[in-house]
């Protein structure tokens, strides 16, 4: 083969976003109010909000994660802005690290909760569950269980986040 048959069958390269310090902090700020969005959602258990909210967080990470990878391939666009736009930068920054502190927290307590009611259940269906019965030491079947004997605890759920 040639080397110019080579170069064409080859990808192109991902055109490389212009670092744009508005378009970035109009990402984070929509990222901010969606992961507070998510966050009460979450709180107040509503699973049908959550559903939409998943797939936008995911394309605003997304932007912004190909936004900041864009301003550290340039740092002349990062040494031009103003001191105005460098505080509500900052600023941005600020809030989107609260909030995203903020979400990661719920999240892990929603995750943790729901294991637990998880864990809760498939031990109650462990316990309901019909022990296989072999033959004792004598050679005859163990009297089975009373309904007595088995005993189910309290499950308790914190719906508090």
């Amino acid at each position: 083969r040639s080397p110019m048959l080579e170069q064409k069958s080859r990808p192109l390269p991902e055109p490389v976003p212009e670092a744009n310090t508005r378009e970035l902090i109009a990402v984070a700020g929509r990222l901010v109010a969606l992961m507070r969005r998510e966050t009460a959602a979450v709180r107040a258990v509503s699973s049908e909000s959550l559903a939409g909210l998943v797939s936008e967080k995911a394309t605003l990470v997304e932007a912004f994660a190909t936004l900041t990878r864009a301003f550290h391939r340039d740092p002349e666009t990062v040494a031009a802005v103003t001191d105005a736009l460098r505080g509500e930068l900052e600023d941005t920054f600020v809030e989107f690290e609260a909030t995203a502190r903020d979400n990661e927290r719920t999240l892990a307590a929603a995750r943790e909760a729901n294991e637990s009611v998880l864990r809760a259940v498939v031990s109650a269906a462990e316990a309901q569950r019909p022990r296989a019965q072999g033959y004792g030491r004598t050679g005859t079947a163990p009297a089975p269980l009373k309904p007595t004997d088995r005993r189910i605890g309290p499950v308790a759920i914190d719906r508090r986040l």
